[in-house]
Formats: structure tokens, sequence, C-alpha cells
């Protein structure tokens, strides 16, 4: 009698541990579908109207123009988005939770709407890439906002927003879309001059001495990387990060930290909370006079 109970209760066991396996197994490749068809759908921009035919040109205008119509758009949500999650894990009401997963689903539309209404940039290649990749990184935001449910607890909806799947793929997306633009600097710096080299090197360990030695263009390049290398998705941008850096460098700080290279500053700052928006506006002037960079307005607002 106990010999066929034990029977039953162990088939039973089995039974529900291949449930779950299923369950998790059927979410993920749901998951998994859902970021497929998006990377389907960008693809055909892609191919729209034949194979594109890229001519490598970096002029100013074509930053200029890639700034106002895509990256504006895209760093107005991503600021947006931020404000609004760091909201939604202090609030206690369930239906302003709601509300807020709503509003920030409907930012995504919306500033996917501005950012797919200009053609795509058929002669930078990484400019194209990088409107590609905007607009998949504002498709799986607002599907990530439409799949989590709001409760009254705020800091868990929040928690499970950052955490969905669909999230860290708009995240992955929407740095990798930066690094493509601050990479387009470069190379439009290096048929500009001035020793500016058309790609950044990649590096383990970047010494403070080896950093002095880089033109701006290069050091917004190098953070962009680290930046979607270590998931680091906030408000401020690439040049915010390197301003920081040189400050800490040359007030001497770096030095009382016991700092040696930019690996470790980039993780003393982004984890404090030492960057801000608008650093490189505050110290532009004083470190970055002589510098080669596009007119763009981020630079000099």
């Amino acid at each position: 009698m106990n010999s066929r109970t034990s029977r039953t209760q162990m088939l039973y066991s089995l039974g529900f541990i291949f449930f779950l396996i299923s369950a998790f197994a059927a979410f993920f490749t749901g998951v998994k579908v859902g970021a497929d068809k998006t990377e389907a759908k960008y693809e055909l921009l892609d191919t729209t109207g034949g194979p594109v035919e890229f001519s490598g040109s970096y002029q100013q205008q074509d930053l200029v123009t890639f700034y106002h119509n895509v990256f504006l758009p895209y760093r107005e949500f991503k600021r947006n988005w931020n404000l609004e999650v760091d909201k939604l894990s202090r609030s206690t009401d369930a239906r302003e939770n709601g509300a807020t997963l709503k509003n920030l689903g409907i930012l995504a539309d919306k500033q996917h709407a501005k950012v797919n209404q200009d053609s795509i940039f058929t002669n930078s290649p990484l400019l194209h890439q990088s409107q590609i990749n905007i607009l998949k990184s504002l498709t799986l935001f607002s599907q990530a906002t439409a799949k989590v449910s709001a409760g009254a607890a705020g800091a868990e909806t929040a928690k499970l927003l950052k955490n969905d799947p669909f999230t860290a793929g708009a995240v992955k997306f929407g740095l990798l879309a930066q690094k493509d633009y601050y990479d387009s600097m470069l190379k439009w710096g290096a048929k500009a001059g001035k020793n500016i080299p058309a790609e950044a090197s990649v590096t383990t360990t970047l010494s403070f001495v080896q950093w002095k030695k880089m033109p701006l263009l290069l050091k917004n390049a190098t953070i962009a990387d680290m930046m979607l290398n270590r998931g680091i998705y906030e408000g401020y941008d690439p040049q915010d990060v390197t301003a920081k850096i040189d400050d800490m460098i040359y007030s001497g700080t770096a030095s009382s930290l016991k700092l040696t290279n930019v690996q470790a500053s980039v993780t003393l700052i982004t984890s404090t909370g030492a960057v801000q928006e608008q650093d490189f506006i505050k110290w532009r002037e004083q470190y970055y006079g002589k510098e080669t960079m596009p007119q763009l307005p981020f630079f000099y607002e």
C-alpha cells in the first residue's frame, strides 16, 4: 500500500516538474518569437526597394539630420522612461501604476512614429543601422509595457518591468544604436583630419595616460561601447561620462581615490550616480575648447 502511494506521489511530482519546465519553455519561446518578429520587421527596411548601397559618407549634415529626426526623439523617450520608472518604483497606487505603464507604451509608440517617418540613412551605414535599432528598441519597450501588469506595489511593478525580457532587448538595441551614432561621429572626425582615428580600438584596461592622449570623439565612442557592454541605460550621454572622468583626472579627484584607469572610473561614477545630464556642457569650455566635434545641439546647448 505504501509502495503504491509512494509511486503515485512520485508520478504526480514528476508530472508537476514536467509542467513547470513546459511552462517556462513556452514563455521564453514566446519572447524569442516576439523578438524575432521585431527583427524581421525591421530587416525589411534594409531591403525595401532592392539592395541598399552605401557610399560610407559621414557628412556633418548627415549627423545633424539624424540627431533631429532620430536620436533626439529617442533621447527624449529614454529620459522619460527613466523618470517614469523611478516614479513607478515609489508609487503605492495601483491605478496610478497602470496609468504610468499605459503612458510609457503610448510614448514609445509616439516616438516610434516620429523616428519612422523619415527615410533611412542609406549613405551612412552606421546611421542606417542606428535608426533600425532605435525602431526595434521602441517596439520592444511598447511590448514590455503592454505585457507587465500593474499592482499596488509600484516597486514590484517597476522590478517586473525592468527584468522583463522585452525590456532587456529594448535596452540592448537602444545602447547599440547609441554606439552606432557615436561611431559615426568618429568616422566624420577622421574625414575632417585632426589625427582622429576612424574606429575605436577595444582595450581591456585603458590607463589615464592613454585616455589623455585621445581626442574627444574617440573618448565618447569608447564610452558608448562601455555603456553598451555594461547595460548602462540612463538619461545622460556618453560625453557626460567623458567629461566627468576628465574632471576627476584634472582636478586630482581620481588620484585621491587611487583610480588609475578608465574602466574603474566608469564603474565608480555610474554606480554612485555621480554622472549627471549636462556634465559635458558644464566642462565644455574648460576642457574641450580646441576639440573637433560636429555642430550637434547636445554639444553646445
